[in-house]
């Protein structure tokens, strides 16, 4: 079971960019990027504005009932994809790609912080219904990205894990990876989710919106894979228009140039900005000016302007959107009021706007998803030995080390006393040498700098000798900080949750995920 620990505000993470806590802070400045200020009191806004959309609720009821036809889930997840039919029901929404057992733990993050926001909702807007979505964008094809996870520190890699739309990779070649993790980990019922999921699935779209369920199935969240051809015939109008008319460079230019100029643009539209899914890659489509023909890059295939307008109205399960467009395409297939993801995600996200406003599609709240480090027993223990916080790692190892050593170091090891007298004794010796010539000030100066720097490098050397006196303790503060930020990044970016879960561990997610909090959770396992 996990238990809430300790709660640090995210500026004083530091793990913000700065448009991003700009937003959450809600800076004027910034405010033309986004509709709705970030907070849950907005929401009544959001949803009087998504009604005015055109959702198809029909084909989005029809599509998630087709693609949940062989996937046994749960009464709440049925129910909620039941009520998308109805005008009273709105999703929030979070997104990614089709990773190796889910991947690293913000996803699970993620997805708990959208059901939880589905539950504030309802109790705060009781006549409508709230559905949590896991947008699927099983389109992706970075390979490299998706076929490893870590568990238990030990990096579990999908060899053979396919090329092109990973949704559409063979997972015949996966019981490797399987079997890999039977090695590090003790967690049969995770395994046998999995080991019955392979002998069920041959896909991996299919397979990770089966595992997505399997986990999050009690708490009624509804997976929806991308990559379903009746979905891109509803977005097919969207697609040719910036084939043919390359809208997304023109209308997000202004925002693109602002974020440049004042914060970083995360991603930049391309003169098209959709891939052609083919049979084994998913590459870019590419207007050659000179012939006016679309060309596929790294392919023979090559289309006429009056060819892939009747390709898009044929096949539009062909045409793969980017960075710029998926956001687009979810919010025109789904009733959506939020879209709920990391720093990352937002940031790209809230240089959209233009762009849904160019094709009148409601553009959503962004909600900053939750985040938290998951503290074990051992760890907790040092911690509190050391007398430390998480907080206090979010800083610089070696500095906090070096500031640890300090604080603790005997009396007459320490210099700050000697060195203030010598500040003090300078100031003295200053006055009097100007007092005797001018031109002596520089020279006192000097001096003070050069008794202070001898100061400063014998006290580095007596923090050097008390590490190593102090050796057990250098060492518990290095594997605390190797539990929190393993292989030097953030727990959440690097490990699998499979080697944090236990009974009510995803409840304990979903309960601590509360964005509106604006919090960054400890939470330690008992």
């Amino acid at each position: 079971m996990l238990s809430l620990k300790e709660s640090i505000s995210w500026p004083d993470t530091g793990l913000l960019p700065g448009l991003v806590a700009d937003y959450i802070q809600g800076k004027e400045s910034i405010a033309f990027l986004s509709k709705y200020p970030f907070e849950i009191d907005a929401f009544k806004q959001v949803i009087a504005d998504k009604q005015k959309d055109n959702t198809d609720r029909t084909l989005l009821v029809e599509v998630l009932q087709a693609q949940y036809a062989s996937i046994e889930t749960s009464p709440a997840v049925t129910a909620n994809i039941q009520s998308l039919s109805s005008e009273n029901t709105f999703t929030v929404t979070a997104a990614h790609q089709p990773c190796v057992f889910m991947g690293p733990l913000y996803n699970i993050y993620k997805i708990g912080c959208a059901v939880n926001l589905a539950k504030q909702l309802k109790q705060q807007y009781s006549d409508y219904n709230f559905v949590p979505v896991f947008w699927l964008g099983s389109e992706d094809h970075d390979t490299e990205e998706l076929n490893h996870t870590f568990v238990n520190g030990k990096r579990i890699v999908w060899q053979g894990a396919g090329t092109g739309a990973s949704g559409r990779w063979a997972t015949a070649s996966m019981q490797t990876a399987i079997d890999k993790l039977k090695t590090v980990s003790a967690n049969t019922d995770i395994i046998d989710i999995l080991e019955q999921g392979l002998k069920k699935y041959e896909t991996f779209g299919r397979f990770s919106q089966y595992f997505v369920n399997e986990i999050f199935k009690e708490h009624g969240l509804v997976v929806l894979d991308q990559d379903d051809v009746k979905l891109k015939g509803r977005f097919a109008n969207y697609i040719k228009e910036e084939m043919l008319h390359s809208r997304a460079v023109e209308v997000l230019k202004p925002t693109i140039d602002f974020l440049e100029a004042n914060y970083k643009a995360q991603a930049k539209p391309r003169e098209i900005n959709f891939f052609y899914l083919g049979d084994g890659y998913r590459e870019r489509i590419v207007l050659d000016a000179v012939s006016g023909r679309y060309t596929v890059n790294n392919t023979d295939v090559v289309f006429s302007h009056d060819e892939i307008v009747k390709e898009i109205d044929a096949h539009p399960e062909r045409f793969s959107p980017n960075v710029i467009y998926r956001p687009l395409y979810q919010e025109v297939i789904l009733p959506n009021l939020a879209f709920v993801g990391g720093a990352g995600e937002l940031s790209y996200w809230l240089e959209l706007k233009p762009l849904f406003d160019h094709y009148k599609v409601n553009y959503p709240m962004q909600v900053m998803r939750g985040s938290a480090a998951i503290v074990s027993p051992p760890v907790q223990k040092k911690l509190e030995k050391l007398d430390l916080s998480v907080k206090d790692f979010f800083a610089d190892v070696e500095q906090l080390i070096n500031s640890y050593i300090k604080r603790n170091m005997d009396e007459g090891a320490n210099l700050s006393a000697e060195r203030l007298a010598a500040e003090e004794l300078f100031a003295t010796v200053l006055a009097k040498a100007e007092s005797v010539d001018v031109t002596l000030k520089q020279s006192a100066i000097g001096e003070r700098q050069k008794l202070i720097t001898a100061l400063e490098n014998l006290e580095a050397k007596m923090v050097k000798a008390e590490k190593r006196k102090q050796e057990t303790t250098v060492t518990q503060i290095r594997s605390i900080h190797d539990s929190l930020f393993p292989d030097g990044t953030l727990q959440e970016r690097h490990d699998n949750f499979i080697g944090y879960v236990e009974s009510d561990f995803i409840s304990a997610i979903v309960q601590y995920m509360d964005a509106f909090d604006k919090q960054f959770k400890v939470l330690v396992k008992e």
